[in-house]
């Protein structure tokens, strides 16, 4: 049986050493939805809208940054494609780039607080904006991707979805769920989210995915993608975020005036 280890949450980005595990692993707090969102809004703002399933993950390093030529690490997630119901994509397939991901050469893994995590397999309702250009390219960052999970919809936190009128989606209360609270990393098992004792035991009382994408795609018969899908090319060069530590803030002596001329 494989070892679980606790993902620890902070608040952007930042490494710990997983106990009893042989990489590091950082991650931040995927950022909590404002309890409801309009379907009609992240339409108007998506360059895509789609249900796929993840077929394929890869870790790959930015190009060196700032002065002392730091590589990012970021995560390239593969879709395959059900049903597109806003945009155009080349092929059946839709690669995006997310900032953070695991770098063999630290073994450490780096994730963001704005930035879901993905397994193999998952199944899931996608509003993208932005891909290769935003570090989450999802409308809302984590508000961007919807789980689907035995056929009723959540979100990237395990709360449950409910549809109300003029196509706003309301959440409701946390599941418990094994696909939100563990991720794999390079073969091991984590543990990325505690629910604590207010969650509930699925089935949850969401609402479904069929519901849910019937009233997507008519919706987005009168909605225009806010521009063209760029898909992430594995094999192109890309550049990561400056990660420069900021120069500490310099403090004036007590002694000084306004004008810098001392008393």
């Amino acid at each position: 049986m494989k070892r679980k280890v606790r993902l620890r949450r902070v608040a952007f980005l930042g490494l710990m050493l997983g106990a009893g595990a042989a990489i590091a692993l950082g991650a931040g707090t995927a950022q909590a939805s404002s309890g409801q969102r309009s379907l009609k809004e992240m339409l108007a703002r998506s360059e895509l809208a789609f249900i796929g399933r993840v077929e394929k993950i890869e870790y790959l390093l930015s190009e060196p940054t700032g002065p002392e030529g730091v590589r990012v690490p970021h995560t390239f997630v593969t879709y395959r494609v059900e049903q597109m119901f806003l945009g155009q994509a080349p092929g059946g397939s839709v690669t995006l780039r997310f900032v953070g991901g695991w770098d063999s050469r630290k073994m450490r893994y780096m994730a963001s607080s704005n930035t879901p995590q993905f397994d193999m397999g998952d199944y899931d309702i996608l509003f993208v904006e932005g891909n290769t250009r935003r570090m989450c390219p999802l409308v809302g960052l984590v508000d961007g991707r919807l789980r689907v999970i035995r056929g009723r919809v959540y979100t990237e936190m395990g709360l449950a979805v409910f549809p109300e009128r003029d196509g706003v989606l309301r959440t409701g209360e946390m599941v418990r769920l094994e696909e939100v609270s563990t991720t794999s990393v390079n073969g091991r098992i984590f543990l990325t989210l505690t629910t604590g004792p207010l969650a509930v035991d699925f089935p949850g009382d969401a609402v479904g995915a069929e519901t849910l994408m019937t009233a997507i795609a008519a919706l987005a018969r009168h909605a225009t993608p806010a521009q063209v899908f760029v898909n992430a090319d594995r094999a192109a060069p890309f550049a990561g975020p400056d990660m420069t530590p900021a120069p500490p803030p310099v403090e004036k002596s007590p002694d000084k005036q306004k004008n810098g001329r001392s008393l």
